[in-house]
């Protein structure tokens, strides 16, 4: 195959120019190793394309997600002060849910370097009862509708802090939602009853705490799993029966990172596997039941969101295009597969039809389909 690279504000593509001989290097190859040259061409993906009437002044968002029940893909947008919704059925911009509920893209007060500790809509998900939810950027959570753009909210849902809300899970069985502060310090982690929106409790981080990443919820084991970065890099496991004190912790070895962090992205793969980013040493499976590492993929290094595709099976850890953009990684196997090189930090896929949405950084939500 012959294929044209063309470069275009930090967003890297190719243009398929025919259709026989191979795959473009971006969107198929698999490697043996992190930064290693291709040893065996796979076409997995066709070239990316924006989602259709995507907003394309993305100059500040945060991460995303797809909720597979409804084929809903939604994007925490602070450019557009909304939750961006999407028909990721049909690949279809469907308009903005509680533009200007949301503190927007600022700076905090006296640091006007500052862009994310003050900054929202943030962390996203939904529930199974219709509602969206995202943390803001002065210490509150929203929820909203998650079935149609409005600019109407539910409720806004004080955490007692003053800093963003970042990332959250939710348990599914218990309706409880865990949110974390990490604008503030010290950082906290804030429970709510989703049914009726009450504070069931907090815990507070010592003050030399720096930050918070990624949590989420194990099904299999009912348990509630935070990433804690810093000095003592580690998971803390918290059981939703026996709040707000963690009931144990995992420590996860990392070193150097994104941002300085050191494990940031977590999702829950097959069996409940929990998969992490272990900043420059790669993605890591972990036992959510005894805490022990199982096994590292390089390519996963440095990622700042991983997601779990359960209709593909796979991993997509998502890195700047500089590092060879969204990695995609066997969730059987934990081998590497292929890059999406799209620049961005954000990456969810729709199960239903192995969809793959990844915001970029001026340019707008592009869309990755399978090769059918």
């Amino acid at each position: 195959m012959k294929t044209t690279r063309f470069k275009i504000s930090g967003v890297v593509c190719w243009a398929l120019l025919a259709t026989v001989g191979g795959a473009p290097p971006s969107l198929g190859q698999t490697s043996s190793s992190k930064g290693s040259a291709p040893r065996v061409a796979q076409q997995m993906f066709v070239a990316p394309v924006l989602v259709k009437g995507s907003p394309t002044n993305l100059g500040a968002f945060d991460v995303s997600w797809n909720d597979n029940s409804t084929q809903r893909y939604y994007l925490a947008d602070r450019t557009n002060n909304a939750i961006d919704l999407v028909d990721s059925r049909t690949d279809t911009f469907l308009g903005f849910i509680g533009r200007g509920h949301y503190t927007g893209s600022r700076p905090c007060p006296g640091q006007p370097q500052e862009l994310r500790h003050c900054a929202g809509p943030n962390g996203v998900l939904t529930d199974n009862l219709g509602h969206v939810w995202a943390g803001d950027g002065d210490g509150n959570i929203i929820e909203a509708d998650a079935t149609k753009p409005g600019t109407a909210i539910l409720r806004s849902i004080p955490t007692g802090g003053k800093g963003r809300v970042d990332e959250m899970a939710y348990d599914a069985i218990d309706r409880i939602l865990l949110a974390e502060n990490d604008g503030d310090s010290p950082p906290r982690i804030t429970f709510v009853s989703v049914p009726d929106g009450a504070v069931l409790g907090h815990y507070v981080y010592p003050m030399e705490q720096d930050g918070m990443e990624q949590p989420v919820w194990v099904r299999q084991t009912g348990l509630f799993y935070q990433n804690v970065p810093g000095k003592k890099n580690r998971i803390d496991v918290f059981d939703p029966h026996k709040l707000p004190n963690p009931v144990m912790s995992f420590p996860v070895e990392c070193s150097g990172g994104l941002l300085g962090l050191t494990v940031s992205g977590l999702t829950v793969g097959p069996n409940g596997l929990l998969m992490t980013v272990c900043g420059s040493v790669g993605g890591v499976s972990i036992d959510p039941k005894t805490g022990k590492i199982l096994k590292t993929v390089p390519q996963g290094a440095d990622a700042d969101e991983v997601w779990y595709d359960p209709g593909s099976n796979s991993y997509y850890f998502s890195r700047p295009a500089e590092s060879g953009g969204v990695a995609v990684v066997d969730a059987s196997t934990e081998k590497f597969l292929a890059n999406i090189l799209l620049d961005g930090h954000s990456v969810a896929v729709n199960a239903s039809n192995r969809h793959v949405f990844v915001p970029v950084y001026g340019k707008g939500i592009f869309v990755v389909r399978p090769q059918r």
